[in-house]
């Protein structure tokens, strides 16, 4: 059992994120299998769980190759619709489906964004990768992951920074080279140094000039595992992903959902809806950037976008997809009291209420009867749960509509 040790703890606590600018710092770590990183001493890691909302259980349906891995972990969406099935990027379709800092942009055109990777194919087009509409303001390719490093804590030196999306490669070379297996030495090796780069470009990030005025999000992720000396294939050790996301809104809390194992090449992502998925990361990410922002619903409903936010904030791009209807939930996130808020101008009948863990079971649940002409307003205590991230889900006979809640 890992224990989590809080190294970068101090980087979320007492800070208050109603007048801070909103940034994303997001590192990829290629090829890191789930099982390892638990076996692994990684103490940088421990410290970002200790303080977020994590899982070693995250889905990757889709191809379990570089390329298609990172085009649908940064657009939100499965190749089928990006159209990346290897490494050359040939067939992408970025002008449908593009990374989701381009997304952000069409609602905050001054947002800076900057992406480094020591891999050469995601971030350079004149070698045939061809990863336009990425959004990024600069795409920067060192020739070493040590390197990779070093920019990235010089680019955290800018003020106007806004989104920084961070590549490491090696441990993917060293389960290619020796084996993706928590049993192979030099595999864990890697993984355990990387954690130490990773802590460098965490401190950088607590050390920025304006830091207290600014309110990031820490995503933190692989792309896929591996087994043997490669990956591909439809095994769970190649599938299963992990992820953590920490900040100043975000819970501590694991995500564990048990979900049978296949070895389709293909298998439904609708089966897997419940669980946390490769595909959520970027759509929490532009959750954390626009949700202060008033947006219409329907003009996100448009992006097609397969990956759901795991924030709670209860924004456009959880209603384009758990939603037949609208409602709103004050506060969220919050300590357990709230109320949530059904609208006159619902077309809704008399309804049940039901609030899930994150298993699926019911913990709580009423029935409303609706008044016309009036909102149907219901105040809720859950004082007595536990921190985590918890479903609120509201059905009449014919409708059904699902919201998160985060209780810190």
């Amino acid at each position: 059992m890992k224990k989590f040790l809080p190294l970068v703890a101090l980087i979320f606590i007492g800070l208050s994120a109603s007048a801070q600018e909103r940034k994303v710092l997001f590192i990829g770590v290629d090829g890191v299998r789930s099982d390892a990183l638990i076996q692994a001493n990684t103490p940088t890691w421990d410290s970002l769980t200790s303080v977020g909302l994590y899982t070693f259980t995250s889905w990757h349906v889709g191809i379990t190759v570089s390329g298609p891995s990172w085009s649908s972990m940064l657009t939100g969406v499965w190749q089928d619709k990006h159209g990346v099935t290897d490494n050359s990027y040939t067939g992408s379709d970025f002008n449908s489906y593009p990374y989701f800092v381009t997304r952000a942009k069409e609602h905050i055109p001054t947002l800076k964004a900057v992406e480094i990777s020591s891999w050469t194919p995601m971030c350079d087009v004149s070698v045939g990768g061809a990863v336009y509409n990425n959004g990024w303001d600069a795409s920067l390719n060192p020739p070493t992951d040590d390197a990779v490093e070093a920019v990235a804590v010089t680019q955290l030196l800018d003020p106007d920074l806004d989104v920084l999306f961070v590549h490491i490669d090696d441990v993917d070379a060293q389960g290619h080279g020796n084996g993706f297996s928590p049993t192979v030495t030099p595999y864990m090796s890697q993984i355990e140094y990387v954690d130490s780069q990773i802590r460098i470009i965490l401190n950088a990030l607590k050390n920025r000039a304006n830091y207290a005025n600014e309110d990031w999000l820490v995503l933190m992720t692989t792309d896929h595992g591996g087994i043997g000396t490669g990956h591909g294939g439809p095994t769970t050790v190649e599938r299963e992903i992990w992820w953590v996301a920490a900040g100043n809104n975000v819970p501590n809390t694991e995500i564990s959902i048990d979900l049978p194992n296949t070895l389709e090449l293909f298998p439904d992502p609708a089966d897997y809806r419940d669980a946390p998925m490769l595909v959520d990361i970027a759509v929490t990410a532009l959750d954390h950037l626009l949700q202060p922002l008033n947006i219409d619903p329907e003009q996100q409903t448009a992006w097609n976008l397969d990956g759901q936010s795991w924030l709670g904030y209860g924004t456009y791009i959880e209603e384009a997809k758990n939603a037949d209807f609208d409602f709103e939930i004050y506060p969220n996130p919050n300590e357990g009291e709230f109320r949530f808020v059904v609208g006159s101008d619902i077309e809704l009948n008399d309804f049940t209420w039901e609030v899930l863990d994150l298993s699926g079971k019911l913990v709580t649940s009423g029935m409303v009867s609706r008044s016309p002409g009036l909102d149907s307003q219901v105040e809720m205590n859950i004082t007595e749960l536990n921190t985590g991230v918890y479903s609120l889900r509201i059905s009449d006979d014919s409708k059904i509509s699902v919201r998160r809640i985060i209780k810190k």
